[in-house]
């Protein structure tokens, strides 16, 4: 209840009235119940190849969530500071320009919703969002969103851009190479490793700094993996 409670809070920020956050609600409710199924479908129609998160390497859920939503654990689904920002930043731009979206924002975004940059979209997002978090714990909603999430070069999930970019497992990643991957959601195609290696290395490097922000690493391990090889498998 009190998520809900939090949620209808939250959809009074954008001023929606109580009845239209239980109608919206109400109307999506099937599609969050069905979100694992609508994720399975689409890694399937992706060739994605599904891992457990079991089977992930720790180096990359832990430099993903300090790179994407370092609040994963603790938070409803949504950052507050993180949406404030964004329409911020948009009213400033006079366009939607910035994401600020969570991880769980994220995995709604791109099973539930479309990409299209709007305001629509984005309360939308939030308040699914929400919901998605009432429903799911955690870890369940980092194992959909790891294995949907698009990485570049046509790979969908992080066990089809392990194979595709080095050749080896999730499981197996080395640190260098879970760094590379988990800055790839923000620009996928502009951030291949194979087409813009240097691009990807300097990714890299910010997704070392954000897990020596949360001291997940020290400075002196940060520097020492990313000097490391990421033995990147050439397609002809």
């Amino acid at each position: 209840m009190r998520r809900w409670i939090v949620g209808l809070g939250l959809a009074a920020l954008f001023s929606w009235s109580a009845v239209q956050v239980v109608g919206f609600y109400r109307q999506h409710w099937p599609s969050i119940v069905r979100l694992p199924a609508i994720t399975a479908a689409a890694m399937r129609r992706h060739h994605a190849q599904p891992v457990v998160l079991s089977a992930v390497s720790p180096w990359f859920l832990k430099a993903l969530i300090a790179t994407e939503d370092r609040t994963f654990y603790t938070n409803l689904g949504v950052s507050l500071q993180g949406i404030v920002r964004s329409f911020w930043v948009d009213l400033q731009e006079g366009a939607y320009v910035q994401g600020g979206s969570t991880i769980t924002q994220q995995l709604v975004r791109d099973q539930l919703l479309t990409t299209k940059k709007t305001f629509r979209r984005k309360l939308s997002g939030a308040l699914l969002a929400l919901a998605v978090t009432a429903r799911y714990p955690k870890p369940e909603i980092l194992d959909l969103y790891v294995n949907q999430v698009y990485l570049g070069n046509g790979y969908w999930g992080v066990g089809s851009a392990a194979r595709g970019y080095f050749g080896t497992s999730a499981r197996r990643l080395s640190p260098a190479q879970a760094a590379v991957l988990a800055g790839l959601p923000q620009a996928p195609s502009a951030l291949d490793p194979l087409v813009h290696l240097r691009a990807a290395r300097q990714r890299e490097w910010v997704v070392l700094e954000n897990l020596v922000a949360i001291r997940a690493l020290t400075p002196a391990r940060a520097h020492q993996i990313f000097r490391m090889p990421l033995h990147l498998v050439r397609h002809s």
